[in-house]
């Protein structure tokens, strides 16, 4: 039979400091810290359950986990659950380095970020909207969509919170650096990516809308552009191209106020000039 883990922390304070950390991960955001001040919010309820007898032990506890730290929220969870454990386990004897806390907090951050903005970001929320937004566009009036939309991506992101952040108190760093060493992250961040090109290249198609107005008139026909060229040859190639160019402007570090300045310009003279219709 399997040797029970030994915990200081109650499993009441430790739902609080995961409550803390899905409810307020950007309230105190800064460029010093970004995150830390979060972190050090989330150890709040647990502090006072490590070295009891020796305030400057938890002093230094409150001072290592306030410095910069910046993930994605949900997918970043375990590594807070994670740190908790090593502080709990640190409190209670075991020889642990306080620079192996903040190395592995760190060396984790970015590749859990980059997994997580490309799944939930790139992924989940794109086809979760598309859907959402087909509900709402189906009747006049109908606010189902958003209601649907609102109830499952809080929920949604509250139960990936909630299981990574005890997967990360439970299984501690060992599972976490055994899951990153075997290649498993960067095969799923890979099918991500493929997955998430895909969602976005059928939200392109569905909701950007780009369409040639050019048309060349002879005595006998009229060629339309659009309908005789772009349609017939590369469908949706004007909507892409627009898409792709907003994309190299960001690229560019164009701000967003002047990219929709510039799509205002492009729309109004367009229209005027009958080289875009709708």
């Amino acid at each position: 039979m399997a040797e029970e883990k030994k915990t200081l922390i109650p499993r009441k304070a430790l739902l609080r400091s995961w409550l803390i950390w899905e409810s307020f991960p950007q309230t105190c955001y800064n460029y010093e810290r970004m995150m830390g001040q979060a972190v050090a919010h989330v150890f709040a309820p647990i502090i006072k359950y490590f070295h009891k007898d020796n305030p400057e032990k938890r002093k230094e506890v409150m001072k290592r986990e306030i410095e910069f730290f910046n993930v994605h929220i949900e997918f970043g969870a375990c590594i807070l659950g994670m740190a908790i454990a090593m502080e709990e386990q640190k409190a209670m004897g075991e020889e642990i380095p306080p620079e192996f806390i903040t190395n592995i907090k760190t060396s984790l951050m970015g590749p859990l970020a980059g997994v997580g903005d490309t799944i939930w970001q790139g992924v989940v929320i794109p086809i979760l909207l598309a859907i959402c937004i087909d509900i709402t566009r189906s009747g006049q009036g109908n606010i189902w969509g958003s209601i649907i939309y609102a109830i499952l991506i809080v929920a949604g992101a509250h139960v990936l919170s909630y299981m990574n952040f005890m997967f990360g108190y439970r299984a501690g760093s060992d599972a976490i650096i055994d899951f990153l060493e075997k290649g498993t992250l960067k095969k799923l961040l890979k099918g991500a990516s493929v997955m998430g090109c895909m969602v976005m290249g059928g939200l392109i198609v569905n909701y950007v809308k780009c369409i040639c107005g050019i048309e060349v008139v002879s005595s006998t026909s009229v060629f339309n552009f659009q309908k005789n060229f772009f349609d017939v040859v590369m469908p949706n190639i004007l909507p892409l191209g627009a898409t792709m160019g907003v994309y190299t402007l960001l690229k560019k570090r164009w701000s967003s106020i002047k990219i929709i300045i510039l799509i205002i310009v492009i729309g109004i003279i367009g229209g005027l000039t009958g080289i875009l219709t709708f």
